[in-house]
């Protein structure tokens, strides 16, 4: 335990990369009611506030994010959606390549049943073209959950080849629509294949992403190509993945957090 700390000081050690940031997600998550509510603050003060970024000392919004993710907190869900409709730069700005490695999941995690929000995102041509790939891989695992119809889905996937994305593609264009056909496989929805076959005709697809239509075809029902049924159920192991407790304030020493806690 944090000795002596207020649940307010807890919450501030998120903002800096170092051990102290880690012994506060372990306190985090031994309480998770009594920091819910603030960890949905950060979020929304990071939607309010278009300067937070990746690389600065007060993007706690990240730690925030996998955090809420493995406490599978439903609030989070729309706050989270909407941090990712933004266009590219914004979106870097605030994520960085957590948005690639892990949206998915966090979406999948915090998922609050409704299923408007992300068919939204993905319909906006004007938000990045990985939030909506990642948009298009969470849809896909909450039909995997059972929370959208096969029906639905290949009524939305028939709806952006054909009318939102039709015509000539441009580099965005192709990135999402690859992706839909890597959702299509991943979730093995064999009915979409002549869909896809679309695609592939009308120049498309990313052929780096996804192979060349014979071998997509060949290789549809391949385990390796199946949605993997993945949680984020360790946010502290997933920011040590990315160094997150190295900044420059940190010691490789974890005896270094004894001055917040004298009971380790």
């Amino acid at each position: 335990m944090l000795n002596g700390l207020s649940d307010k000081q807890i919450i501030s050690m998120l903002k800096t990369n170092s051990l102290w940031n880690k012994r506060a997600c372990r306190e985090i998550l031994s309480r998770p009611d009594d920091f819910i509510p603030q960890l949905l603050d950060i979020l929304d003060i990071a939607i309010d506030d278009s300067e937070l970024s990746v690389d600065d000392n007060n993007s706690q919004h990240i730690p925030a994010a996998l955090l809420l993710a493995q406490l599978r907190e439903k609030q989070a869900y729309p706050r989270l959606v909407k941090l990712i409709e933004c266009d590219e730069e914004d979106c870097d700005y605030l994520w960085g390549d957590l948005l690639t490695d892990y949206f998915n999941s966090i979406l999948r995690d915090t998922y609050n049943g409704d299923s408007s929000l992300l068919p939204k995102l993905i319909e906006n041509r004007s938000v990045s073209e990985w939030s909506r790939a990642m948009a298009l891989k969470a849809y896909g695992m909450h039909y995997f959950d059972n929370h959208i119809g096969r029906e639905e889905i290949i009524g939305f996937f028939r709806r952006l080849i054909h009318t939102v994305y039709a015509g000539k593609p441009n580099s965005a264009d192709k990135t999402v629509l690859s992706y839909v056909a890597i959702v299509i496989r991943e979730q093995q929805i064999e009915e979409l294949i002549p869909d896809v076959q679309t695609l592939y005709s009308r120049n498309a697809i990313d052929t780096m992403m996804c192979e060349f239509f014979s071998k997509y075809t060949a290789d549809f029902h391949a385990p390796v190509y199946k949605a993997e049924d993945l949680h984020l159920d360790n946010a502290i192991q997933e920011l040590e993945r990315w160094d997150w407790f190295k900044g420059k304030e940190s010691s490789d020493d974890d005896d270094d957090d004894d001055y917040y806690d004298n009971d380790d």
